[in-house]
């Protein structure tokens, strides 16, 4: 009897075990992607939004974190006026769902890197609790995209390097190109296992885009040893400065516009990238881990 016993709980066991791993198999986690620039001015946090934007519209679910600590301006982009950000979230005033703001076509926004840096100073019950929030939201999101800072201060780094994906944007101006060359080779030395794509902004033309980032591709894979994917460029376009003046993204106003068919071909793509179109990518980390690791980064 007692052996037939331990035969059913061995079952029991065995099949409580493999539920376990279905469901951890099933379990989606939302993809992390940095959007960063060697120097500040060429355009990243209008293409972080716009990007965001077309893949709303190719029906991902998109939160867009504005993680830009001294001049963070997605919601001022938009026309938005944020009532909580981060800040609140560690006070315990307000959950992280509570300071999300709704944008245009279905994105999500989290407003302001005001409180960010507080992470790394929480105690453990606090940390807990923080945890717990943003673990609620990994596989809501298809994709959570970083709006970091320009250049390479420790805590732009320490978000690029928490992040699944990393895109560098430049413009084809001499300085723009060191500067992106320089983050793009801190980060290398830091990390060999980040998937780098590469935007080139405001250019002349569509030839010039092409030419442009295959150079730079050429010069990181020579000097570098690393592998730089392309994602596309922008051409440059009186359109893209109206929509920041009307406070609205431009490929809304403008959507056949030339650089908005450039921001739909980027988005485009990056979810071809990740949805098996030939990168080798590494899992999704999701958001809960990356904020673990942006606390783990600072300290």
């Amino acid at each position: 009897m007692n052996d037939q016993a331990d035969k059913l709980r061995q079952m029991a066991l065995d099949v409580k075990q493999q539920i376990e791993r279905e469901m951890t198999r099933g379990i989606k986690r939302t993809r992390i992607v940095g959007i960063s620039s060697g120097k500040g001015g060429v355009g990243k946090s209008t293409l972080a939004l716009n990007v965001a934007l077309c893949m709303c519209l190719r029906g991902k679910r998109i939160l867009l974190m504005d993680a830009d600590m001294g001049l963070a301006n997605l919601d001022i982009m938009l026309g938005l006026v944020p009532k909580y950000n981060i800040h609140h979230m560690i006070q315990g005033k307000k959950s992280l769902k509570d300071i999300i703001m709704a944008g245009p076509s279905g994105l999500k926004i989290i407003p302001g890197g005001s409180g960010i840096v507080e992470l790394a100073d929480l105690g453990e019950n606090e940390l807990k609790r923080i945890m717990a929030e943003l673990g609620k939201l990994d596989g809501e999101f298809d994709y959570m995209i970083i709006d970091t800072g320009a250049g390479i201060s420790s805590h732009v780094l320490s978000f690029l390097l928490a992040a699944d994906d990393i895109i560098f944007i430049t413009t084809p101006e001499p300085t723009a190109m060191t500067d992106a060359y320089g983050m793009i080779k801190a980060i290398a030395k830091k990390s060999e296992s980040k998937t780098l794509y590469l935007v080139v902004n405001r250019v002349a033309d569509n030839t010039e885009g092409v030419s442009v980032a295959g150079n730079f591709k050429l010069v990181c894979e020579r000097f570098l040893n690393l592998k730089l994917n392309i994602l596309g460029h922008v051409v440059n376009e009186p359109m893209v400065g109206e929509g920041i003046r009307r406070q609205q993204a431009f490929i809304e106003i403008f959507p056949r516009s030339m650089a908005a068919r450039n921001i739909d071909s980027i988005a485009g793509n990056l979810i071809k990238a990740n949805d098996g179109g030939g990168i080798a990518v590494a899992d999704s980390s999701g958001i809960k881990h990356f904020f673990k690791k942006i606390m783990g980064l600072m300290q």
